[in-house]
């Protein structure tokens, strides 16, 4: 490779002179810089062989004893593609650079004075200037580019003095008033992330004229924004860093004026015997503080469970030491660790649920404002579903979206080799972590690449719109291109980065952007990864590029601020809200350039979308009032944070859709028939009460009983209970593992008592794994291991749990509790459908706070069972369960009901009026319609309906879906079977989708219905009569109909479909009293005028 030569020009100024803090100082070029802080360089320079290209203005930061001359040198010697040449102009021109002139932009404000900056000057001051990629400047002197630049940084000694927003004010009062009340307390800035809290915290400072302020950070990352802050505030305070610490002769104990010393825990925490890091700590403990800043604080309370993600080999965050993750485990008051004296403290952070919930704060030494408080902020009349009025102050926040995808769906052949449990929804789920599972994980011996390679790139051809799913994707749909040019990428392992970052290079259209991995070694931690990350982003901007795509596992995802991010891909499994926003709202910073807004909305797309709405519904519950009910809160997050499925931008989801989602998961690969007919969700069927009141009011009873007697309904084969357990749990081989999991979970409960949450799954897993590794018998093969391990776990965790719920903790405290229950509803009051919210409310406010539930049983497993029981007394004592006298009756009333939901979506098909909601089925219906498809009356129907028994929001959900893949099916293309089987693979409602291992052709010989029809005839049979009626067509029949006869019955099948747009031929047959043989006979004779569409429904062309 060409060696590159930089030389200084003989007219370079040798010295730079700038007013630093308050003195007159001149710097030479070869010295070193001995100031406090890491100095800003601009610097300019031109290639002397082509001096036509015009002149380079850039900039680099000098550290704390490096020559200004190397610092230079050193980043003009990286830059190749910043040059704006052609590979053959480069080799020729590119390798001599010569430097014109250098100087100093005053502090290293990382986002307070850019090169872009002088560049925006330049052009405004000569408006005939040529302007190449950005930095390359010709037909302008270089003696007018250095008068701008002195202009342009002799104007930012200037300080720019913020004042606070409404809610930054309202924090420093908040803060304030807490101090005045206890001087030596601890107060929490629960605050969004983007909301401030440095400059806020500042201000507090500047407001109380305290003197010595300590920012103790868990992230090194977020330095810069410190350090730019203090220009925002009138006071002025010297800024040291552990650089300053480092120097000999440096000792805080001789400095005179105001400062701040930002640190940060990595080069402390664990290497308190190393000689110099002690001498260091001797420093801090020598002053007495005024204020402590502990600043990410959320990231020092995960203790065990750090970094969110489930089952990751490589749980640890990679731009953080190993031995400082391990010390964070401990959970040690950091304050107290290192002995530091302190008035007041500070805790910051935008996702700090787990220090709330250990009971640290509470709402007098603490403020929150959440992104939902920010929208309203922003959008004042928002909620009168007005967002046509924006509050200019809060403009440049962009508004967030999120766009859902089911992987499922797309890969439904990998299901079961990719599908892990999710504690967080107790259900199955698809697992991106398994899906991007490298080789090299198992085998070190390996290559870097993807055990899915061959459908992960079949991924990448999905979001790019080239594959049977259509083009409603991230880089398909223009409007999300446009706002993909710089995202963020996050990947389950380091090793998933790599394998990601080689697909992305090979790829014919992705090679067309930057891709950084930042999870490579070389790219280093904290500021140096984040300066790495930027200058790379500069160079996707020079070269001509797409955009760039940043690849990570969590490197850069907490407090930094990048403004250029607009979009972020959640390709991995968070477990917890923490780790997920920070992560996502890395791409809410405000991006405003020459005071015209840059980004207005930021997108999320994630490809575990049910896992992605459990986690938004637990943040906005502890971002919400406590008295908040869950469906007000998917309302909140709908309306603020508009949730899209499957790419489709022209409707956001419901808050019903996301309250099923957040609580059920996506059940879209589940027949409609079984979803309605799930009474477990769509009535209140499990709901003890609501049936007790039922079936002992004679009514509803006697309506039971008719409908259940006369519609020849079958005993039901499933009862409404939870859902089958895995494959196998009534084996021998499951037992066996339960068995031996409950006792060894009842030996192991004690060492899960006083762990939060996230630390008993991390340690249960870790046993669980253990555990079935020594006890599963050698010589099982891999179904008989897998019984014997779903059994294990069931056992294991029923160990865990039977001790302390047998215990029935909170039981006596929640019979206690029934008299202030009444105190505050009433004498007389019942536990019922009326009163259940207000009671629960009620309960679930008073237990939220810690400090109500006994000491011994505020750890998270001893807190589950101590609710539990609690809220149990008070239902037993409010309302005693009535007896049912009959206790069939409620498996009868279970299976009418079902009976109904089914026959209730049959009405939809011959239905002319389009109901869009369950009580407009019942209040539009024609009474003779409804009766015919239904079975009871409306009348009937209402007086079922009293108790409230069906759940309209959830079977709101399935009108709404069924409407919408009707609609899709009339516009798919009929001579695609690939589309035709994808379809019904998608919409599936009543069972017509095919198996992964059946033809389309099959179908077509194949009648499936899930409606029970009145003469109670099951699917084989219905089969077997339209088998025998396909026979009889190629018979010569002796009782054929004269061809009067036959046009005739065309007509009144005409006029019939007409009436009810579709009919199966069952139903054709019954409304017209014809027997089935002659009806297939001239619906077949006649594919001119009549047409079978996928779903076996016959219609009129």
């Amino acid at each position: 490779m060409s060696e590159i030569i930089i030389t200084k020009s003989p007219d370079i100024n040798k010295a730079d002179e700038i007013k630093y803090q308050e003195k007159q100082i001149s710097f030479n070029l070869d010295d070193k810089n001995n100031t406090d802080n890491s100095l800003i360089l601009i610097y300019m320079y031109l290639l002397p062989k082509f001096q036509t290209h015009g002149i380079k203005i850039g900039m680099t930061k000098c550290k704390i004893g490096e020559t200004f001359w190397h610092a230079i040198k050193s980043r003009i010697h990286d830059q190749q593609h910043e040059l704006a040449l052609t590979d053959e102009q480069y080799q020729k021109y590119g390798l001599n650079r010569e430097v014109i002139y250098w100087g100093i932009c005053l502090y290293a404000k990382n986002d307070s004075f850019k090169d872009y900056e002088v560049h925006n000057e330049i052009k405004k001051i000569n408006a005939g200037i040529v302007e190449k990629e950005q930095e390359w400047f010709t037909n302008v002197p270089a003696d007018e580019l250095i008068n701008n630049f002195n202009s342009l940084r002799h104007k930012d000694e200037n300080k720019k003095i913020y004042t606070p927003r409404k809610e930054q004010q309202e924090c420093i009062d908040a803060m304030s008033n807490y101090f005045n009340k206890n001087p030596k307390g601890r107060f929490l800035l629960n605050c969004k992330m983007r909301f401030g809290k440095s400059f806020t915290t500042y201000k507090y400072c500047e407001n109380h004229n305290l003197e010595r302020i300590l920012i103790l950070t868990f992230i090194p990352a977020v330095e810069s924004s410190w350090r730019e802050d203090l220009s925002h505030i009138k006071k002025n305070y010297r800024y040291f860093t552990d650089d300053n610490l480092r120097r000999s002769g440096f000792e805080l104990n001789f400095e005179q004026e105001s400062y701040v010393l930002f640190l940060s825990l990595q080069n402390y925490l664990g290497k308190e015997k190393n000689s110099d890091v002690k001498g260091k700590i001797k420093q801090l403990q020598d002053i007495d503080w005024d204020l402590v800043i502990l600043d990410e604080y959320h990231f020092g309370a995960w203790n065990q469970k750090t970094q969110g993600t489930l089952k990751v080999k490589e749980e640890k965050s990679e731009d953080l030491e190993s031995e400082y993750q391990d010390k964070l485990k401990q959970g040690k008051d950091i304050i107290k660790h290192f002995n530091i004296r302190t008035k007041q403290t500070v805790c910051l952070s935008g996702t700090p649920f787990k220090a709330i919930a250990r009971g640290e704060f509470t709402d007098n030494s603490s403020f929150t404002y959440s992104y939902f408080d920010e929208q309203r902020n922003k959008y004042p009349k928002s909620e009168e579903n007005d967002f046509t009025v924006i509050n200019p102050d809060y403009e440049a926040f962009p508004d967030m979206k999120i766009f859902g995808y089911n992987m499922s769906r797309l890969f439904g052949n990998l299901t079961a080799s990719v599908f892990s449990e999710d504690k967080l929804l107790t259900k199955k789920y698809f697992s991106l972590n398994k899906f991007f599972e490298t080789r090299q994980e198992n085998n070190p011996n390996e290559p870097c690449t993807f055990i899915y390679e061959e459908e992960i790139k079949k991924w990448l051809e999905i979001i790019k719109g080239r594959s049977v799913f259509g083009d409603k994707f991230p880089y398909s749909n223009s409007q999300m291109i446009n706002n993909n040019i710089h995202t963020l990428w996050l990947m389950p392992t380091v090793k998933s980065c790599k394998a990601m970052e080689n697909l992305l290079n090979e790829d014919d259209y992705f090679s067309r952007y930057k891709i950084i991995n930042l999870s490579q070694d070389e790219v280093g931690s904290g500021n140096d990864a984040y300066e790495y990350l930027m200058n790379n982003i500069t160079a996707s901007e020079n070269t001509n590029k797409l955009g760039s795509i940043a690849i990570t596992v969590n490197k850069l995802t907490i407090g930094v601020t990048v403004k250029k991010w607009s979009s972020v891909f959640v390709l991995k499994d968070l477990a917890s809200p923490e780790q997920y926003f920070q992560a996502i709202f890395r791409i809410q910073t405000p991006y405003v350039e020459n005071n015209k807004i840059k980004k207005k909305e930021g997108y999320v797309y994630d490809f575990n979308i049910d896992r992605a709405s459990a986690l938004l519904l637990k943040y906005a519950e502890q971002s919400a009032n406590e008295q908040t009910k869950k469906l007000q809160i998917a309302k909140l997050i709908v309306k603020y944070m508009p949730i899209f499925i499957n790419g489709d931008m022209s409707n956001p989801i419901s808050e019903q859709v996301f309250y099923e989602l957040a609580q059920f998961g996506d059940s879209s690969g589940i027949p409609l028939s079984k979803k309605i007919t799930d009474t477990s969700k769509t009535t209140r069927m499990l709901d003890e009460e609501t049936v007790a009141a039922m079936l002992n009011d004679k009514e509803v009873s006697d309506i039971i009983k008719r409908v259940f007697a006369h519609r020849n309904i079958a005993k039901s084969k499933t009862k409404t209970v939870p859902s089958k357990p895995e494959d196998g749990f009534d084996s021998i081989i499951a037992k066996e593992g339960r068995n031996k999991g409950y006792e060894l979970g009842q030996q192991d409960y004690k060492k899960y008592v006083d762990y939060d949450d996230l630390q008993v799954q991390a340690e249960f897993e870790k046993s669980l794994s253990s555990y079935i590794k020594e006890y599963c018998p050698k010589d099982y093969d891999q179904i008989k291991a897998t019984w014997y391990a779903n059994g294990f776990k069931k056992g294991y965790e029923s160990g865990v749990n039977a001790p302390i719920k047998k215990e029935q903790c909170g039981y006596d405290d929640g019979v206690k509790f029934v008299d202030e229950v009444k105190k505050k509803f009433g004498q007389n009051i019942k536990y019922t459908t009326a009163t259940k919210i207000s009671i629960d409310n009620f309960v679930k406010t008073f237990l939220n706070d810690i400090n109500n539930i006994p000491k011994k049983y505020r750890g998270m497993l001893y807190k589950r069972w101590y609710c539990d029981s609690f809220k149990r007394a008070i239902k037993n004592n409010l309302n005693p369960i009535k007896d049912i006298k009959n206790g069939e009756t409620i498996e009868d009333a279970d299976n009418v009901l079902k009976h109904i939901l089914a026959r209730l979506f049959e009405f939809l098909y011959i239905s002319v009026y389009r109901e869009t909601t369950f009580m407009e089925i019942f209040n539009n219906a024609d009474p003779n319609v409804f009766l015919e498809a239904v079975g009871i009356t409306k009348r009937d129907f209402e007086v079922l309906n009293k108790y409230k028994v069906f759940q309209e929001d959830v079977l709101n959900n399935y009108i709404h879906d069924f409407f919408i893949n009707e609609s899709l099916g009339l516009k798919i293309d009929s001579q695609s079977k690939e589309a035709i089987s994808q379809y019904r693979n998608s919409f599936d409602w009543f069972e017509f989708g095919l198996d992964s291992n059946e033809q389309i052709e099959n179908n077509e010989n194949t009648i499936n219905s899930n409606i029970t029809s009145d003469n109670g005839n099951s699917k084989d049979e219905e089969k077997e009569i339209d088998n025998q009626v396909l026979l009889k067509e190629n018979e010569n029949s002796s009782e054929d109909k004269t061809d009067s006869e036959t046009n005739q019955l065309e007509g009144r099948i005409k006029n019939l479909l007409i009436k009810h747009k579709a009919l199966k031929i069952n139903k054709i047959s019954n409304l017209l009293n014809v027997p089935k043989d002659e009806i297939n006979k001239v619906l077949n004779s006649n594919k001119n005028l009549f047409y079978k569409d996928l779903f076996f429904n016959w219609r009129i062309k």
